[in-house]
């Protein structure tokens, strides 16, 4: 359901960042990225039209950006984003064995998709794709009142919903979680160190390394 809403949301996605009350906080994420993204190698999940993908490529040595949908990577084809990126549809959960080495993982605006129950099995699965101590960067949103969809019901395992529709009517319900900082430390805590939490009004970001899967092991014991 989520990746056939945003197959048909495509054309559409990236007026959400033209958002002129969204601009501050883009401006900082923006060179957030870049200044994380200098010299890495990276492997992106989820990369959509590419907005972020774009603002990792001027500083990144190289970057292989993955989606699920071929639509929403056409449109991140269209962006120029220079030779050393590379754009391949795969699933964030059964991505291929890729030969290169990344050095860095990032994975924007798709954790608030995950429910809870699934947050430690998606960073496990995506740091074998990784080299041991990678860093990860994610960027998502927050809830801020009266904007976005509103949340409609909230499941026992504790996940919140939306309902969105496209702008030929057509309706879909997904999830869309929002943690604050200290979820989000407490989440990602057994699989990485050294998680910083960076809130501005309309999103966070979040660095942390990756642990060894042996030390991460451990720490989920």
């Amino acid at each position: 359901m989520l990746a056939e809403y945003y197959r048909k949301r495509a054309a559409e996605y990236d007026a959400f960042y033209a958002d002129p009350a969204r601009q501050a906080d883009l401006t900082v994420l923006r060179d957030w990225l870049a200044t994380a993204a200098r010299g890495r190698r990276i492997l992106e999940v989820a990369a959509g039209t590419g907005y972020w993908t774009a603002a990792a490529a001027p500083l990144a040595t190289a970057i292989t950006a993955t989606d699920i949908n071929a639509e929403t990577l056409a449109i991140a084809s269209s962006k120029q984003l220079g030779e050393h990126v590379t754009l391949l549809q795969a699933d964030a959960w059964d991505l291929p064995h890729l030969a290169d080495a990344f050095d860095l993982g990032m994975a924007h605006l798709w954790w608030s998709h995950l429910r809870k129950q699934q947050r430690a099995r998606f960073l496990e699965r995506f740091a074998a794709h990784l080299e041991p101590g990678a860093t990860l960067l994610m960027i998502d949103e927050n809830l801020v009142a009266n904007v976005g969809a509103p949340i409609v019901r909230r499941d026992v395992a504790g996940d919140t919903w939306q309902r969105r529709w496209l702008a030929g009517g057509e309706r879909f319900e997904i999830v869309k979680n929002y943690p604050d900082a200290a979820e989000l430390e407490r989440s990602v805590g057994t699989v990485c160190e050294d998680v910083r939490v960076l809130q501005l009004q309309y999103f966070w970001a979040l660095s942390a390394r990756l642990l060894p899967v042996s030390r991460a092991a451990e720490e989920a014991g």
